[in-house]
């Protein structure tokens, strides 16, 4: 379709028992995004859902210790992928060196992946064996 055209389906929800909640439901497409919504056949107001939607699952980006990445590399590093300042990303490097291991933040699953995959991927191209992994919360 056109950029901006709007569609509408409509389809009747017919209940046998007991025809005051009988429901129309409207599908609403556009830009090829459908959604729905259900609306009350004698008021013609949107229906009312108890459903509550989930958050998404949130998934651990951690940095584990080694002995040949250079802790300067890992501040820089943290800098660019984690937005973090120089002085957070100092704290964060030691806590990475005195623990082992550290917790950089908390995402969505693709936003985690995509962190584990840049800074692994960086990590590489510097010559540095530096790794990042992600955990489910």
């Amino acid at each position: 379709g056109c950029e901006g055209e709007i569609q509408v389906l409509q389809a009747k929800n017919v209940n046998p028992h007991n025809r005051q909640n009988e429901l129309s439901s409207t599908m609403f497409i556009k830009n090829g995004d459908m959604t729905s919504r259900n609306f009350d056949e004698f008021t013609g107001k949107p229906e009312l859902s108890n459903q509550r939607l989930k958050q998404p699952a949130k998934y651990k980006v951690c940095l584990i210790n080694d002995d040949y990445t250079p802790m300067d590399f890992v501040v820089v590093m943290l800098g660019r992928f984690f937005g973090m300042t120089n002085d957070t990303a100092t704290e964060v490097m030691l806590q990475i060196h005195n623990n082992g291991k550290v917790i950089c933040g908390l995402y969505s699953r693709d936003i985690a992946e995509t962190k584990v995959a840049q800074v692994n991927e960086y990590a590489r191209q510097h010559n540095f064996p530096l790794l990042c992994t992600m955990e489910a919360e």
